[in-house]
């Protein structure tokens, strides 16, 4: 099913409850159900990681549904508990953003990250396009190690000099378009270039720090699986070579893996969880 963004943070709120009650519907015309049908359930989304964001989804499922329970958690929390098939364990995403989860059978979460492109995403591909320009423009003043990114990142970003990219990060650019940046910088590391493989080495250990961070203070947490998701994991072997690596020398306890299911089948669970 499709609809519009459910994210607070980038739509208007009328349109984010427009867009939950469309998305509602078409899920239960295609299944054949109506609502009075519907037991429990749970949205995962962008913009519900915090108490006060899930104060006024409750008020929009009331509206829309009654009584009927429906859980109410962040992305990241979903596609923790899908990969891992399990309400309890661990989570790290880097993709566009990073954030890294720990996750009990009672839904106590304690988290690492998520601070979004202006203040955060350590280690993920928005991070690494930031990051690439910022040290490629102190690397063409000797300022840096030295690199031969600079032509590849202008013609990835449609510009013409590196003067451009002044602009280009402060007014032209989204956070989508700083992470379209980021295989420019995993293609020039294949290559061995320096300031590509230190940005990446970097990236890396910014990961792992996300990951002690939630493992430090989270020890009550009895399934130590950790499960990697997000783009930069998937393909970026030089970030995710180093990041495992890390994580078996530090964490030796710690089960590492790919995920075993979806985000859609981690709401599934916890939906089935707030039905019992």
């Amino acid at each position: 099913m499709e609809a519009g963004s459910t994210n607070i943070y980038s739509v208007a709120k009328d349109e984010v409850r427009a867009n939950l009650e469309a998305l509602l519907d078409e899920g239960l015309r295609a299944a054949g159900l109506r609502k009075e049908d519907l037991d429990a359930g749970c949205l995962g989304s962008a913009g519900l990681g915090r108490e006060k964001d899930r104060k006024l989804f409750r008020e929009f499922f009331r509206s829309i549904l009654g009584e009927i329970p429906v859980t109410l958690c962040g992305d990241g929390e979903i596609l923790l508990c899908g990969g891992l098939d399990s309400l309890e364990g661990y989570c790290l995403i880097a993709g566009t953003g990073s954030v890294a989860f720990g996750r009990t059978t009672g839904g106590e979460l304690v988290r690492a990250g998520g601070f979004g492109y202006m203040l955060g995403d350590e280690g993920a591909a928005s991070w690494i396009g930031k990051t690439a320009i910022a040290r490629s423009l102190r690397g063409a003043e000797g300022r840096d190690l030295p690199t031969a990114m600079m032509e590849e990142i202008l013609k990835a970003a449609g510009l013409e000099q590196s003067a451009d990219l002044i602009r280009f990060v402060h007014h032209d650019a989204d956070k989508a378009k700083v992470a379209a940046l980021a295989p420019v910088v995993t293609e020039a590391a294949r290559r061995g270039d320096a300031l590509a493989l230190d940005i990446l080495s970097a990236g890396a250990e910014e990961l792992t720090l996300l990951v002690r961070s939630v493992l430090e203070r989270s020890p009550h947490i009895k399934n130590k699986t950790l499960v990697l998701a997000g783009g930069v994991i998937e393909h970026d072997e030089i970030v995710t070579g180093k990041l495992k690596k890390s994580l078996a020398e530090e964490f030796p306890y710690l089960r590492v893996t790919k995920p075993s299911g979806s985000a859609l089948d981690g709401a599934c669970l916890l939906a089935m969880a707030a039905s019992r």
